[in-house]
């Protein structure tokens, strides 16, 4: 009985088991850029059930434009794949204070649209930063966005998708998004940034994971180990399973891509989906990818008293540290 007591105790001070593709807990410098460079190809193949999109020419339509006080939002679409639309609206402040600007793609979750990132309410952040002098665009990236193809997705037993996973479908949306970006002329195309709340925080974390044009990552509501989000007891969205992810890598992993670009990371200690206990556990390996990568200090996780929502004291700080507004 001793011993049984004592094997058990040792097997609790353990750290969790990794999945098979995590980063190695002992990696130096060299070997963790190299998994990185190793597990991007594999996360394409877990999002899209094969290779990528294929990139076709935007032919972007600008809409009508609207008056929001010191800044002017303009509604677009743009093909992002054959025979796909994307919608959205991009804000422009009206006394920009460069002739180039940084940008922010500003990402809604459930329930969300492009236009109300824009206005008061749960996803206000695009307000937020377009007030700042940023130039800010916003996608649409619900159910009705995505592709007709599959099953119409929502909560439910996970399933596995023939075709690309509705994850892959936002990431690639996102991915063209910026594409958008770097052809206009007044944004400066070096200095991207992306910030979501929710599945839009989720999205956030795959896309900055895969692409490295975007240099400073702010992902809200959405950190959690990847067995406590599927073991049943709550409520994910089928939309974000990825079932070549199972058993291959956790979500630390995916943000652990981001790396050595900033990432902040935020949570609520009352939300009662991402749990504070479980996203705690998962820093802690994020916070290790970034100290083996050499960059400890540019990776946060801001914990708040308060449930699934967004907070803007540190995201503000960390854009204006990380991406200001002007070039010093």
């Amino acid at each position: 009985m001793k011993k049984a007591i004592w094997i058990g105790m040792m097997l609790l001070a353990l750290p969790a088991a990794s999945a098979q593709r995590s980063f190695p807990q002992n990696a130096t410098a060299e070997e963790f850029t190299r998994w990185q460079e190793q597990t991007r190809p594999f996360l394409i193949e877990a999002l899209f059930n094969g290779p990528a999109p294929q990139r076709v020419p935007l032919e972007a339509n600008w809409l009508q434009k609207e008056d929001h006080g010191s800044y002017m939002i303009q509604e677009f679409d743009f093909h992002d794949r054959p025979g796909h639309m994307v919608h959205g609206w991009l804000a422009r402040p009206k006394k920009p204070a460069a002739a180039k600007l940084p940008a922010i793609v500003a990402l809604h979750g459930h329930n969300g649209r492009a236009y109300k990132m824009f206005q008061k309410g749960y996803y206000f952040y695009g307000d937020l930063f377009a007030k700042k002098g940023y130039i800010v665009l916003s996608i649409d990236i619900n159910h009705a966005s995505l592709d007709s193809k599959g099953p119409y997705l929502d909560r439910g037993p996970v399933i596995p998708f023939k075709y690309y996973t509705p994850m892959g479908e936002r990431v690639w949306m996102v991915m063209r998004s910026v594409d958008l970006l770097q052809s206009l002329p007044d944004v400066d195309a070096d200095r991207i940034g992306i910030v979501g709340l929710s599945n839009g925080g989720i999205t956030t974390e795959f896309t900055a994971a895969l692409d490295p044009r975007l240099k400073v990552a702010v992902s809200s509501g959405s950190l959690v180990m990847y067995d406590r989000w599927w073991k049943g007891d709550l409520t994910p969205c089928r939309c974000e399973y990825i079932p070549k992810m199972k058993g291959q890598l956790d979500y630390y992993d995916v943000f652990s891509l981001v790396a050595p670009r900033p990432l902040l990371i935020q949570n609520g200690e009352q939300d009662n989906n991402f749990l504070i206990d479980s996203a705690r556990e998962a820093f802690t390996y994020i916070k290790k990818a970034y100290t083996i990568a050499g960059v400890p200090d540019l990776v946060y996780h801001d914990i708040f008293p308060g449930p699934h929502e967004f907070r803007a004291e540190e995201p503000v700080k960390w854009f204006d540290r990380y991406l200001p507004l002007t070039q010093p």
